[in-house]
């Protein structure tokens, strides 16, 4: 069974702000699953 941890972030910004810290967390082998506003909800597979 896979395993996950999850992160949820708030992320204030527009345009190339969010993209830029959205790419970073991509990057890190994070997923974005969700958002709500400003909250940005991530989650990656524990290894």
């Amino acid at each position: 069974m896979k395993k996950f941890e999850y992160k949820c972030v708030f992320i204030l910004g527009l345009g190339e702000r969010t993209t830029r810290i959205l790419n970073e967390y991509g990057q890190s082998g994070w997923e974005l699953v969700a958002t709500s506003w400003v909250w940005h909800y991530f989650k990656r597979e524990i290894n």
